[in-house]
């Protein structure tokens, strides 16, 4: 029983890729280039020697890393949504992976550099899943929006379908920061991430 389940799923998994290939691969290579930016950045920034910080001197709150968070990805996905406008915006879709991925990429240095054992535990436990989360909801959005013609309009509403849906992505991605940086943060503390 579970076999074919695992096979259905995989089924579903090959069939999701083939018909949205196009945006899942541009999304990868735009969150590779973004993390390589950041990380990039935030070894520029400092020259290359981080300043160590005790973990007693550590600043965390993680209610201000959610709420940021929140507003940062409502922002990636408004950004999503005008960049399925039409073939003209399209281009758009660069930004938001982009930005995920230069966040991502800087955090992470910043965390295993200036944090050091801390800092690690952060990034394993509540970073970085927050950013692999957030950029499979924003790939599955990007993808749900492009598949959908610009056209189409939902019947009970003047909203289009992609919009509806985006809408409910973006609904689950900011539960999941709710779960990484309020309720799993406040048993390990999330660092509020500084270079300088």
């Amino acid at each position: 029983m579970s076999t074919l389940r695992t096979r259905t799923v995989l089924s579903s998994l090959r069939i999701y890729f083939d018909r949205h290939k196009k945006v899942i691969i541009s999304a990868v290579a735009l969150f590779a280039l973004g993390i390589a930016l950041g990380i990039i950045f935030a070894y520029r920034a400092v020259d290359g020697s981080f300043e160590r910080v005790a973990r007693c001197d550590v600043e965390t709150g993680g209610a201000k890393v959610f709420f940021i968070s929140v507003l940062a990805i409502a922002g990636c996905y408004g950004v999503l949504l005008i960049a399925g406008i039409n073939n003209k915006t399209a281009f758009l879709i660069c930004i938001p992976f982009v930005t995920l991925g230069y966040f991502c990429g800087k955090y992470a240095c910043g965390l295993v550099g200036r944090y050091e054992g801390f800092g690690v535990i952060n990034l394993v436990i509540i970073y970085l899943p927050f950013f692999v989360v957030s950029f499979v909801l924003m790939t599955i959005a990007a993808a749900n929006i492009f598949s959908s013609s610009c056209s189409d309009y939902c019947e009970s509403s003047s909203l289009r379908p992609s919009f509806v849906r985006t809408l409910k992505i973006f609904g689950i991605n900011a539960a999941c920061s709710l779960v990484f940086f309020l309720i799993i943060g406040s048993f390990t503390g999330v660092i509020i991430v500084t270079l300088f």
